[in-house]
């Protein structure tokens, strides 16, 4: 093996490098280390007498050099010898591991010197690293982590304890977390040695846990993230068969009896209808004071105030969460019922719609002041994304283990996306939780099940859609409310000319831009939507409207799910698919194409007794016989002039929004990011508009039939009747005659008016 020339260039330096510019060549050093990996995991014969001699001789000067920066009186030489140290052992296996015993108590001496913090955040890193490659060999591991491993807590516990009443800690936050990373990583590899510090960590991680707003520190989430592990981490180290399995059964129930504890009093202000089963006592609540409480149980701080305590639940169920999270020594008992109970107690405590109050949707408690009652209904959001989170990491945990709660875990969702339907970090969650929840609890749901979660499928569409561009935003009102004073409100006058109202409403600069990761949930859950659920449990219109979606938000997996998925009615009537547009759209995608053929060689013939496409007198009787009042109210489609009419008559005969949205869609040969668009206004030429009135409607109709898929590529006859076309079409001609062509069409989605229907229901 040839001597890589990255060694003496590593030594030289090393040695003719003044120490205080040492720290400027780092990542240089770590380079050449990097580069010498071979050499330095080779085992080198002293006594060789080829090159491998000189090798022998560079490596050890290497590691010579390393020895006598660690214990120089240079700050920027000990540095640099612990990031030196960190380097040789990531390439140095057990080589280099063998003889770092001399490193590893180098660098306990810096962990227990003055020097910078950074300084000593590095040697926790590498004494980490260290101590992880070690575990692997029982010789080492007895030589140089077993006799270390005290001294290395002991000095780490001296930077994180708790100050005295009054004085803040003088450690940086950032290397408590490096140090409680530590911890967590060390119990389970170590648990004899760890187990005696187990008391003391205790006490360090408590202000961690679970912080408020009334402590007198600010807590950065990824601190408690860390802090959440070592106390989940701690069943590692007890000792006996049973003793790990019995510690985190035990951590895990103290944590829902914490909670209502604390919800007690922070939900004071509201007249609950939730009890737990079997029933519990509540806490004495005293209304002459602010709402207060301690952590019983898991030993947490003192909170006081309404938004401390909303803090403190979210901690709470963040700790729950993680306890399902990280893994476990032993298998343990979940408290699964526990776990629910608290994430169905925060659900009820919600509104009906973004439009109904929280004093209408709840009973208030006549002692509470207004100013508690606004606090509590201001912090609501966090809590019932911090609720969902729980339920959505418990799904993950149990898989199809979970399907007994699917019927109230689906209640909760819904409950919480209408509660905070305005919020969009509230939606994000909803569609988080349920788009894990589908391939679980999808398959099997019911009718009634999938109308219940009807407003989480139109909140999707919404967001996509609007993000697309084809939403378009509601005209301003000109009419003043009642009793309201003449000019009280300035307004952009410019908004009120017909001209301004019509570009603002086609731009799609108009709408608020969604999060990034917003989008993408919404995309995932919508490609959900279509894969899991029965399709035949759903509204023909409600299919519709998530195939207008999939086309107008140019989501692949949305579109291949809903080919994969064709909509058949209980007749066995095959709707339209969108096979041409996800072709048109993805013409060079392997996937598609491999779909397409298989879908053309296995076609069914015209006399195989199935007929695979409802007509329009079909499609049209299947939407009389279902209920849609649902829909019509929650989803509205409408044109402007003649064209409208000409829009219900399509929508009449079966297809709905899906038809609609082929039929425009097609664009003859254009390509789908062109402006063929059915929420654009299409304006025609002079000659159209003077004189060809009927020849425009008739065009418009007979693309809006022609654009269904060729019929013979599937093996499949459709009869479709023209007679009530042309007859739409003549009666559309000579209603229209003198009026614009123009379109406009806009799709508006009021939710409220599906959670109005629901109350009169």
């Amino acid at each position: 093996m040839s001597l890589p020339p990255d060694l003496r260039v590593l030594c030289r330096r090393l040695t003719s490098t003044p120490p205080a510019q040492l720290p400027h060549s780092i990542p240089a050093f770590t380079g050449h280390v990097l580069r010498c990996r071979d050499v330095l995991s080779t085992p080198h014969d002293p006594k060789s007498k080829d090159g491998a001699n000189e090798a022998y001789m560079l490596v050890h000067k290497l590691k010579t050099i390393i020895t006598t920066l660690l214990n120089g009186k240079s700050a920027a030489g000990r540095f640099t010898g612990v990031t030196l140290v960190k380097a040789v052992v990531d390439v140095g296996g057990w080589e280099c591991l063998r003889e770092s015993g001399p490193w590893v108590r180098s660098l306990l001496s810096i962990l227990q010197k003055n020097d910078p913090f950074a300084v000593k955040e590095l040697c926790v890193v590498a004494l980490i690293k260290i101590y992880t490659l070690v575990n692997g060999f029982q010789t080492l591991t007895r030589e140089i982590a077993t006799p270390t491993i005290a001294t290395f807590f002991n000095a780490c516990l001296q930077l994180v304890k708790q100050p005295p009443a009054g004085e803040r800690l003088k450690t940086p936050l950032h290397l408590v977390e490096t140090i409680l990373d530590a911890f967590a990583t060390l119990q389970p590899l170590y648990p004899a040695t760890c187990r005696p510090f187990n008391k003391d960590i205790r006490v360090v991680i408590k202000p961690y846990l679970a912080p408020t707003s009334s402590d007198d520190i600010l807590v950065p989430e990824s601190l408690q993230r860390a802090s959440r592990r070592v106390a989940i981490s701690i069943h590692f180290t007890t000792a006996g068969k049973s003793g790990p399995s019995d510690e985190w059964a035990k951590f895990a129930a103290e944590l829902p009896k914490n909670f209502h504890l604390c919800a007690d009093q922070v939900f004071r202000a509201v007249q609950e209808s939730w009890d737990t089963v079997p029933p519990r006592a509540r806490s004495t609540v005293n209304y002459d004071a602010p709402p207060q409480g301690e952590g019983s149980g898991i030993e947490l701080p003192a909170w006081k105030g309404v938004r401390a305590g909303g803090d403190r639940l979210i901690g709470l169920f963040r700790l729950m969460a993680d306890s399902l999270r990280y893994p476990t020594k032993v298998f343990g008992v979940i408290p699964v019922g526990a776990f629910l109970d608290t994430v169905s107690r925060v659900s009820l405590i919600s509104r009906r719609g973004k439009t109904q109050t929280w004093e209408q949707a709840l009973e208030t408690h006549p002692a509470v002041g207004r100013e508690e009652k606004e606090e509590l209904w201001s912090i609501m959001a966090n809590i019932h994304i911090a609720a969902l989170d729980l339920l959505q990491t418990l799904f993950r945990r149990l898989q199809h283990n979970a399907l007994p709660l699917a019927s109230e875990s689906l209640d909760i969702v819904v409950l919480i996306l209408k509660s905070g339907i305005d919020n969009p970090v509230v939606r994000v969650a909803a569609y988080k939780t349920f788009s894990d929840m589908l391939p679980i609890v999808g398959p099997g749901m019911s009718k009634p099940a999938t109308d219940a979660v009807g407003v989480v499928m139109l909140a999707c569409c919404r967001d996509l859609q609007q993000e697309a561009g084809h939403l378009a935003a509601p005209a301003p009102s000109s009419k003043p409310e009642s009793g309201a004073k003449k000019n009280s409100i300035a307004a952009n006058a410019d908004l009120f000319l017909p001209q301004q109202q019509g570009e603002a409403a086609l731009t799609p600069a108009n709408t608020t831009s969604l999060p990034k990761e917003q989008l993408e949930v919404a995309e995932t859950l919508l490609a959900s939507l279509l894969a899991n659920i029965p399709q035949r449990r759903l509204k023909p219109g409600l299919r519709g409207l998530l195939d207008q979606t999939a086309v107008l938000s140019q989501s692949r997996d949305a579109m291949l799910a809903s080919v994969l998925n064709p909509y058949i009615n209980e007749a066995g009537k095959s709707y339209a698919s969108i096979l041409p547009h996800l072709s048109r759209r993805f013409p060079r995608d392997q996937g598609v194409e491999i779909l397409r053929s298989n879908i053309r060689s296995s076609a069914p013939s015209s006399g195989d007794g199935v007929d695979m496409t409802a007509g329009f007198e079909e499609l049209d009787e299947v939407e009389d016989d279902e209920d849609d009042d649902e829909m019509v109210d929650a989803i509205e489609v409408q044109g402007s002039g003649e064209d409208q009419k000409a829009d219900e008559a399509e929508s009449s005969s079966g297809f709905g929004i899906a038809s609609k949205t082929a039929s425009v869609l097609s664009g003859e040969g254009k390509d789908l990011a062109s402006n063929n668009s059915p929420f654009l206004t299409q304006k025609p030429s002079t000659a159209e508009a003077a004189g060809g009135s009927l020849a425009s409607q008739k065009r418009k109709l007979e693309d809006a039939v022609d654009v269904v898929p060729p019929h013979k590529k599937h093996g499949v006859e459709r009869s479709i009747p023209e007679r009530p076309v042309a007859a739409a079409a003549e009666k559309k001609a000579v209603e229209g005659e003198g009026e614009s062509d123009d379109e406009s069409v806009d799709l508006n989605m009021d939710l409220d008016d599906l959670d109005d229907e629901e109350d009169e229901d």
